[in-house]
């Protein structure tokens, strides 16, 4: 079975090689769940492979098929059994949060277009990275052209703000509620050679953040909303759940954003719908289906929108 899975693998990356060879993409994912009989998805982030289990598949994986996928991902890859990362996803239910795997600190560094960022492979759940937004970061890139202010709410570690930085933003305010991940983002700061004095990273409750700004009538060009499905922080002042609270989080947000400024709101929740009327805004557009990378197969993989203030729409970007 690992030839069908090898040949599988191999045959998917040839077609994307050249994709990321010129555009210097070193994480990207090399396999999506294409084949039933191998319920994984396999990242690759320069030498290493993370492989991730999700927990309706978890029982399925035999000792058997677990060795068929490492053998694959060596033959195919050439990425070796104790390069190979393996970990379970479940999902959030209740109370229940994304905790902390280990402390081994193994942190190396990734390239993707002109930025550079830290990756964490074994820590985490998640790595420093979110490879599903490769092309929402392209996008922000171009749109962050000749501005002058970004704002990225729930900024993880801060990547949205990293390529907009590279693209010549002058100022940028990256807001996270996790003290972990707000001096990751100061690491890919300076990782990227940027000034800390001018792209900032604050640890905060993003809905305090909001309110204080429109109390000292802070203004953006740019603001980026890429919040989690559920949160239950006890930095929250009350459980946050993005379809019951996207309104409020967007509408806020717009009161900061600046008339000819932009607003990208993104989420992973499969089931999110956005109702126009309850955002007050002129233009709503729907752009998901292109910032979907090509080595993703799961056009559901997140959801995203562009919004306007005014009848508004930078037609003259492409992603």
């Amino acid at each position: 079975m690992n030839e069908i899975l090898a040949k599988y693998i191999s045959e998917r990356n040839k077609k994307i090689s050249t994709y990321l060879k010129s555009n210097r993409i070193e994480a990207y994912r090399a396999y999506d769940f294409e084949l039933k009989d191998f319920p994984v998805n396999i990242d690759i982030y320069g030498k290493y492979a993370h492989i991730a289990i999700y927990e309706d598949s978890e029982n399925s994986i035999s000792e058997e098929i677990k060795n068929t996928i490492q053998e694959a991902i060596r033959e195919s890859l050439h990425i070796t059994v104790s390069h190979q990362i393996w970990k379970y996803r479940k999902q959030q239910k209740g109370k229940s949060q994304y905790e902390k795997l280990g402390h081994k600190k193994n942190l190396f560094t990734i390239k993707e277009y002109k930025s550079e960022f830290f990756i964490n492979l074994t820590d985490y759940l998640d790595t420093g990275l979110f490879l599903d937004h490769r092309e929402t970061r392209q996008l922000v890139a171009k749109l962050a052209t000749n501005k002058e202010r970004l704002l990225n709410l729930f900024s993880y570690t801060a990547s949205f703000s990293v390529v907009a930085a590279n693209a010549g933003i002058r100022f940028t305010t990256s807001v996270d509620m996790s003290n972990t991940y707000t001096e990751w983002a100061k690491e890919n700061f300076r990782l990227n050679k940027m000034n800390t004095f001018d792209h900032i990273a604050i640890r905060e409750n993003v809905f305090i953040f909001l309110d204080t700004a429109k109390k000292k009538r802070w203004k953006y060009d740019l603001i980026i909303i890429d919040p989690p499905t559920f949160s239950n922080s006890k930095k929250m002042r009350s459980p946050f759940d993005v379809q019951k609270d996207y309104p409020k989080l967007i509408n806020t947000s717009l009161e900061l954003l600046n008339d000819d400024g932009i607003l990208l709101f993104s989420t992973n929740y499969k089931k999110f719908q956005l109702d126009d009327e309850k955002i007050l805004a002129r233009k709503i557009h729907d752009i998901t289906k292109e910032t979907i990378p090509i080595d993703f197969s799961d056009s559901n993989i997140h959801k995203c929108f562009m919004i306007t203030k005014k009848e508004f729409y930078p037609l003259h970007i492409s992603i």
